[in-house]
């Protein structure tokens, strides 16, 4: 069994936030399944998954400075791991989402970590070349045409970094793969410079870095 450890700041403030969204319900602000969401967000497969994705792209990325958007971003995981990796002010991380309640919990949950949540729709985004770097973990949720979309729009120097995995359970998950390989080629990138599969409880979540 893999050895994972949710430090206790995140833990205190998502336990903190589920508390306001119930505190909120009573008063009828109807959003009681973000109770869920939040706990989903923080737990075991999502820390790995995205703290793996910063451990092994740390490795290929080689600067200390650039600009980096996360697509996706939900309530600011993937963004506080590539912090972790990149601790220095001169390393700009964005991480957007179209849902604007996912900026408003990201900034309680995050908000001390140098991070500029934003609420954005990545499909209205002409120009994606001031990224150095595009990393998407949400990318199960997206069509493959929007992928291409993203990959069009960014530097041709700029690295893309995107995750989906073989989970066809949920409804939501629109863009599955069987392989790690077979998503790679799917991308249809210039230059690939890493495919990889982490295995989870029931399910395997893919990895491709290139540009």
């Amino acid at each position: 069994m893999r050895k994972w450890k949710l430090e206790s700041k995140i833990l205190s403030r998502a336990l903190k936030l589920s508390e306001k969204v119930y505190d909120e319900s009573m008063y009828g602000v109807d959003d009681l399944y973000r109770i869920k969401d939040i706990v989903h967000s923080v737990d075991q497969n999502h820390w790995e998954s995205k703290k793996w994705l910063a451990d092994v792209f740390h490795k290929f990325y080689g600067f200390h400075t650039g600009r980096f958007l996360v697509v996706g971003g939900w309530y600011g995981m993937m963004a506080y791991h590539l912090r972790q990796k990149w601790p220095g002010s001169r390393m700009n991380i964005v991480s957007a989402d179209c849902d604007p309640i996912c900026e408003e919990y990201a900034w309680e949950l995050f908000g001390d970590y140098d991070i500029d949540f934003r609420t954005k729709d990545i499909n209205e985004e002409e120009d994606l070349s001031p990224y150095s770097a595009i990393i998407n973990t949400s990318c199960e949720h997206m069509e493959q045409e929007d992928l291409h979309a993203i990959i069009k729009k960014k530097d041709p120097q700029a690295w893309i970094v995107f995750q989906t995995n073989n989970y066809k359970d949920l409804n939501s998950h629109i863009n599955c793969w069987p392989t790690a390989q077979l998503f790679a080629e799917s991308l249809n990138l210039e230059w690939v410079a890493c495919v990889k599969t982490l295995e989870l409880n029931d399910f395997n979540r893919f990895m491709v870095i290139g540009k």
